[in-house]
């Protein structure tokens, strides 16, 4: 089974548990946090945690389904690299994070630029830290807000202790005195409860988000890049195809020259005949010309 739908099975079985202790002990907890009270200090307090306690669980519910589809794309990725296909984005989710990252190279690639892992790396952490801000933000502010109840409650018993003090005889000092510790107890438990069960599902939650991240950095460096990347055997290849050409090239160059040649050794001949011809002609005018001056006793001009 997966990592995320682990996590998220723990934490309903949780949920339930919890839900269970507090239908079987309603009434004391009811007695505890609501009757007899002197203030609404402690029950506005105790509402904040469990405000933040709620809103945080969640935040973890809904970044443990988004990295569980990140998990199954990431499965699906590299069953894709298994069976080299051509586009190993096939069938993949288009908007997750390892498809985002296959692109990204492929866009690199076209434009000649050197991968730079690291940053590529780095960038990935500073995007995924957003999706974990607020459940991290909750656990750091959980055990505060129980703090903060406490000094609240012992400033109610001070001011309780100040009454009794100033009249001996006050009863209702003392009652208020007890309120504010029992107001400081509850809040605190409240708090450490809350803590204690949110900070262990927001462990689960760093743990799988670091997980899914490390993994796609390895697929990228030991396939993804090296999938890319121009090896020495692509240059050879590459060479060895353009010195083909090259020789087809230096052939046909040859064979037009030779073409050439032929052509200009017909013209030579050409002109050759051309000038035996018009020698030739010239006799016969000459001759011509020597029988008209002797048929019409023409005198000899030469």
């Amino acid at each position: 089974m997966q990592t995320c739908k682990v996590a998220l099975l723990q934490l309903f079985i949780g949920i339930i548990i919890i839900a269970t202790l507090v239908l079987i002990n309603f009434d004391f907890l009811y007695e505890f946090y609501f009757a007899n009270q002197e203030t609404m200090v402690g029950i506005i307090v105790n509402m904040f945690i469990m405000l933040l306690f709620i809103t945080g669980l969640l935040s973890i519910i809904r970044a443990l389904g988004y990295y569980a589809a990140q998990e199954k794309s990431l499965r699906d990725f590299r069953k894709n690299l298994t069976r080299e296909l051509e586009h190993p984005d096939e069938g993949v989710g288009k908007n997750t994070i390892i498809v985002e990252r296959y692109h990204r190279l492929q866009e690199l690639n076209r434009t000649n630029t050197a991968v730079d892992q690291n940053a590529l790396a780095a960038s990935l952490v500073a995007q995924e830290s957003l999706k974990t801000s607020f459940p991290r933000f909750i656990n750091n502010v959980l055990i505060l807000a129980g703090v903060f109840g406490t000094i609240i409650a012992l400033s109610i018993s001070l001011l309780g202790a100040d009454e009794m003090l100033t009249d001996i005889g006050a009863v209702s000092g003392m009652g208020t005195v007890i309120h504010g510790m029992s107001t400081a107890l509850s809040t605190t438990m409240t708090a450490i409860f809350c803590y204690v069960f949110f900070h262990f599902f927001y462990s689960k939650l760093t743990d799988i988000q670091t997980n899914i991240l490390s993994q796609i950095e390895d697929v990228t460096q030991t396939q993804l890049v090296a999938r890319h990347a121009v090896t020495e055997s692509d240059v050879l290849r590459n060479a060895n195809q353009l010195l083909n050409v090259l020789q087809g090239l230096v052939t046909e160059m040859k064979e037009t020259q030779q073409e050439y040649t032929h052509v200009g050794k017909q013209m030579i001949a050409l002109i050759t005949a051309s000038q035996q011809d018009s020698s030739g002609m010239n006799n016969h005018f000459d001759k011509l010309e020597h029988l008209l001056r002797e048929g019409f006793r023409l005198p000899d001009q030469r």
